[in-house]
């Protein structure tokens, strides 16, 4: 499991170093294209003088053929033409060519206009000279000069698609350079996702197991409270039973005994007399102490006279020993009901009472239990000082919880510091079998 989660945790590590190293990527590459695309632009605008520059020159030389065609007096002066065809060809020398094809249309361009140089210094020349030119020396020329024009048009055309070319290139280079680490980071996602759903489903899966465990201890654990609470019950039967006819016979047959012997001394030996009224007062009193806690430990009217004349007995004892006014209220209740409905309603009341006379200061309480529908429902009411049932859950109310629980029942309690307390139990009280 740790070494998964490590695994899981180096992917998105390097997914997320893939993203940074695809950014920097894509910063230096946007920072070179811009370099470039600087560059390129300025020796595209270069160029493009350049070629501005010959262009400028050829219609110069097409207006001084021209001029001297018509008069040789009002020609302009050959200083000028001749000082801008040698800086042009100055010019032409440093031009730089650009990629593909330009370079081969830029040497036509070049041997055009040596070739075109050669007969516009004659015409200077003659210029000079004053000699005028007849139509078939002017002629070839303006057809060159044409011929140039057109040349440096295709010059200039090819250079501006060598650089939008360069550019889409350079646009290319940065769009391959992305996609490889965008390719790069969606591999590292969809792993590290493939590695997120394993690590998933198999926290799912020991969830799931761990939850069953639980599942099958906590019912295990309710079979061994349910168990516990019928050893309990057992016991406490056992040795209601064995303290009523062993140790109460034993006590009655000693009572008989004393009285027996009573008889037997003589009246003048008071000495004698003191320590037999002693015996049968301690006697007489351990035979109560047995009998109440027999009747604590296991009422025998629950078993022989129902549930309601024992929790009307258990609520008359509450009153005698604490002095709680405590009334029971019954209405439809069957006599005929199960032992252990009969057990867990009559050791919730046993456990709510002495909860009211411990901890509530309470001077009346009222039960009440009614029985329809197939429903027991029980109420245990006081005025006492009540308390917060969110906060206060001790042994006793867990124990009252969990025997409702066994038979499929619920508890509520309500209550307010103040206001007193209502415990509601709720049962169902499975139907009679049909003779």
């Amino acid at each position: 499991m740790h070494g998964l989660r490590y695994v899981l945790i180096a992917g998105l590590g390097g997914m997320l170093a893939i993203f940074g190293v695809a950014a920097v990527q894509a910063i230096r590459l946007l920072g070179a294209m811009r370099a470039e695309n600087r560059a390129s632009s300025e020796q595209a605008l270069d160029r493009s003088h350049k070629l501005a520059t010959v262009r400028y020159c050829v219609l110069l030389s097409q207006q001084y053929l021209n001029e001297h065609a018509r008069d040789t007096d009002a020609i302009p002066p050959a200083s000028g033409v001749r000082g801008q065809w040698v800086q042009m060809m100055a010019d032409l020398d440093s031009y730089p060519p650009s990629d593909g094809g330009d370079a081969a249309r830029f040497e036509e361009l070049h041997a055009m206009l040596l070739q075109h140089w050669h007969g516009l210094s004659r015409a200077l020349e003659a210029s000079e000279a004053q000699r005028s030119l007849d139509v078939g020396e002017v002629r070839p020329l303006l057809v060159s000069a044409l011929e140039i024009t057109t040349q440096v048009q295709q010059v200039d055309a090819g250079q501006t698609a060598a650089t939008e070319s360069s550019i889409q290139n350079q646009f290319e280079r940065l769009g391959h350079g992305l996609g490889l680490a965008l390719n790069l980071a969606l591999v590292s996602a969809l792993l590290l996702a493939l590695g997120c759903g394993v690590y998933i489903l198999r926290i799912e899966r020991q969830n799931r197991r761990r939850y069953e465990q639980i599942e099958a201890a906590r019912r295990d654990l309710g079979q061994l409270s349910a168990r516990l609470v019928d050893a309990q019950e057992t016991e406490r039967r056992t040795i209601s039973r064995e303290l009523h006819d062993q140790v109460g016979q034993t006590l009655n047959a000693l009572l008989v005994d004393a009285a027996n012997l009573a008889g037997r001394i003589p009246p003048e030996d008071e000495i004698g007399r003191h320590y037999l009224n002693n015996i049968r007062s301690f006697a007489d009193s351990s035979v109560n102490s047995i009998r109440d806690i027999a009747l604590l430990l296991r009422p025998s009217m629950l078993d022989d006279l129902g549930l309601v004349p024992a929790l009307e007995w258990q609520a008359r004892e509450t009153s005698r020993r604490t002095g709680i006014d405590v009334r029971v209220s019954a209405e439809n209740v069957d006599d005929s009901l199960p032992d252990a409905i009969r057990t867990c309603v009559y050791r919730v009341v046993q456990e709510a009472l002495q909860n009211v006379a411990r901890h509530s200061g309470a001077s009346h309480a009222k039960i009440g239990v009614r029985q329809s529908g197939g429903m027991l429902a029980l109420t245990i009411e006081d005025d006492g000082t009540g308390f917060d049932p969110r906060r206060t859950r001790g042994m006793g109310l867990l124990g009252m919880e969990e025997r409702a629980g066994q038979l499929g029942g619920s508890l509520e309690i309500q209550s307010e510091p103040g206001k007193g307390a209502t415990t509601r139990v709720l049962l169902p009280v499975p139907a009679p079998l049909k003779k």
